[in-house]
C-alpha cells in the first residue's frame, strides 16, 4: 500500500500504521506470526485482510512516528521502503495452480477437486523421487 500509485491508498497505508502503533503493548515481546484470513470478495487487494487488528510491517520500523505524520501531510510524497518480496514462492505456486484450475474446470467443486488431486499426486511424487 505504501508504494501504490494511488496518493490516497498510501496515505490508507500509514494511517493504519499509525494505527498498529498505537495499539501495540509496551512490553516488547515477540509477536507471532499468523497468516490472516484472506477475503476473496475485496475488490482491492488491501481489502483481502480484515483490518481489525493491523501490525506495523517490518520495513517501516525505521520510521519515526513524526516522519510518517509529515508524510500523511505531504500525500504526494513517494515512500522509498527498503525492496523486500511481497509473497513467497509458495504463495507464487498456489496462484498457478488455482490459474490452472480455472482455465482446465468449471465450477467451485470441479475446480476444488482438480486442486486437491494435484496436490495429492505432487505429494506421491515426492514420496517416490525424494
Amino acid at each position: 500500500m505504501l508504494e501504490d500509485d494511488r496518493p490516497h491508498i498510501r496515505e490508507l497505508g500509514l494511517r493504519r500504521i499509525l494505527k498498529a502503533r498505537s495499539n501495540e503493548s509496551p512490553t516488547q515481546e515477540i509477536r507471532q506470526f499468523d497468516l490472516p484470513a484472506l477475503n476473496f470478495k475485496g475488490e482491492e487487494y488491501f481489502n483481502m485482510i480484515s483490518w481489525e487488528k493491523p501490525l506495523e510491517p517490518p520495513a517501516t520500523l525505521k520510521l519515526s512516528t513524526e516522519e510518517i505524520k509529515r508524510l500523511i501531510e505531504n500525500g504526494s510524497e513517494l515512500l522509498d521502503v527498503i525492496k523486500l518480496p511481497c509473497h513467497t514462492q509458495a504463495v507464487e505456486r498456489h496462484i498457478k495452480m488455482v490459474t490452472e484450475a480455472s482455465a482446465a474446470v468449471c465450477g467451485e467443486k470441479a475446480r476444488d477437486g482438480f486442486i486437491r488431486s494435484r496436490q495429492e499426486s505432487r505429494k506421491r511424487w515426492l514420496e517416490i523421487f525424494p
